[in-house]
């Protein structure tokens, strides 16, 4: 029984949206208090639905990041409060994520493998998923080194290393496995699940190619622009 008083948990939550970042750290402990008031999950996703009208679009996937580690959490325990209520709000709030625009644009390789994620864990059903796909469907994912995404040099230089350490905790997470498996249970896994190679594989390998070449022409202005200053 959660006793605290709501608006306080309110107050705390909203000072920790306002605080949030691509950090997975930050990401975890916000989530984590999103769980732990899971008795106030309709009032606490009010509360990210409105946060994701006011911030930078680029800055608007760190409140989807944070939904999908509150869906991870739920998945893993078999537990549904929050997941019931994400699931009748989450196609507006992709779409609040990835609008047309080139801040939109970098933020669609991210929903993608987010996506990809929600699919193989079998979080929503074929209709939800379908419905994201047709918003993703024909978005070039990431932005050129011209385009402008509203992001000062520090912010590029931090999300390069948001993204790595995310990638790291997603590889993780991929590759944990029940402990009472059997031998022969990830290649059982796997033979199940994977399906033959289609047109939304190759859409995903080149998402995965442009994102690299995104992040290696971000390093080099970085680069250029240290030197310009040294």
């Amino acid at each position: 029984m959660d006793d605290t008083d709501p608006f306080e948990i309110r107050m705390v939550f909203g000072n920790q949206l306002d605080n949030l970042s691509g950090s997975q750290l930050k990401i975890e402990h916000t989530s984590k208090f999103a769980l732990k008031h899971a008795s106030m999950a309709d009032s606490l996703l009010e509360f990210i639905i409105e946060k994701l009208e006011k911030p930078q679009v680029p800055l608007r996937i760190n409140l989807l990041f944070l939904i999908d580690a509150i869906l991870q959490s739920d998945n893993r325990k078999g537990e549904t409060e929050w997941t019931d209520l994400i699931k009748k709000e989450v196609v507006s709030i992709v779409k609040a994520v990835i609008p047309e625009s080139s801040g939109g644009d970098a933020n669609v390789p991210h929903v993608r493998k987010m996506v990809s994620g929600w699919k193989r864990k079998k979080i929503f059903d074929t209709q939800i998923i379908g419905a994201i796909d047709l918003l993703l469907a024909n978005r070039v994912g990431g932005s050129s080194g011209n385009s402008d995404t509203g992001m000062k040099h520090q912010d590029i230089l931090k999300r390069i290393e948001e993204d790595r350490e995310r990638h790291k905790r997603n590889k993780e997470d991929f590759w944990i496995r029940p402990a009472d498996e059997g031998s022969e249970g990830e290649l059982d896994s796997y033979w199940e699940t994977t399906s033959d190679l289609n047109d939304a594989d190759w859409q995903e390998i080149t998402e995965e190619n442009e994102e690299y070449r995104r992040e290696r022409q971000l390093i080099e202005m970085a680069r250029d622009l240290a030197l310009s200053q040294s």
